[in-house]
């Protein structure tokens, strides 16, 4: 009898544990549906910029900053009426020459003789909140300028919807803690998740198969 009811309870245990396993492996790929629908709806109609400087010296940050402003001018006088995160792309990309030069005329002017390299493409980025918006962690296209060789810390914004600049100057980032709204902060914070370990897997892989 004593050996029955131990038999039961097992059994018992046994399917309250893989109900649990079943709720929360439900529960885990809803939030990563949910997550990558929310990435994927701000992604379509962004159009992001990633400045990279020559090297994390004061100087080259410095510089970093001036090129972003002047690179941000020009993008912001020639998509000024651009209604679209595709249009405001092709426009970047037909007037690319423009906008180099503008960054290599800055950096010549600061007293520097570093390349530029500007390219565009669909690049990763992790969530950025902002004073008129914010955006979680995904993949967006993106304008990137390259100055030197790269190899300092970079600084990232919204070319479209103009979330970073206002009149083509700057705007700084928020604290995240002290001016976002808390469920915006939360639920970004789990599409972030989600994207970091998506952006791992996927870079893992690459290198597998390289």
């Amino acid at each position: 009898m004593i050996g029955r009811q131990q038999k039961e309870k097992k059994k018992t245990w046994k399917i309250s544990l893989f109900l649990f396993i079943i709720i929360l492996m439900t529960t885990i790929i809803g939030v990563c549906v949910v997550a990558q629908y929310q990435s994927e709806q701000y992604a379509d109609n962004v159009l992001r910029l990633h400045v990279i400087a020559n090297s994390n010296t004061s100087e080259d940050q410095a510089l970093k900053l001036k090129v972003r402003d002047s690179v941000g001018s020009v993008v912001s006088m020639l998509t000024k009426n651009t209604r679209t995160a595709a249009e405001t792309e092709q426009i970047v990309q037909e007037n690319i020459d423009i906008i180099k030069t503008a960054a290599e005329e800055k950096i010549r002017e600061e007293g520097y003789h570093y390349p530029v390299e500007i390219i565009t493409g669909n690049f990763y980025f992790p969530t950025k909140y902002y004073a008129k918006g914010a955006l979680p962690a995904g993949e967006y296209e993106a304008v990137r300028v390259i100055i030197g060789e790269g190899a300092g810390e970079n600084w990232w914004c919204v070319l479209f919807p103009p979330l970073c600049f206002s009149n083509g100057t700057a705007d700084p980032e928020i604290d995240t803690e002290q001016n976002a709204d808390t469920g915006v902060t939360l639920r970004f914070k789990i599409v972030e998740v989600f994207q970091e370990a998506k952006h791992s897997l996927s870079r893992a892989l690459q290198k597998f198969f390289k």
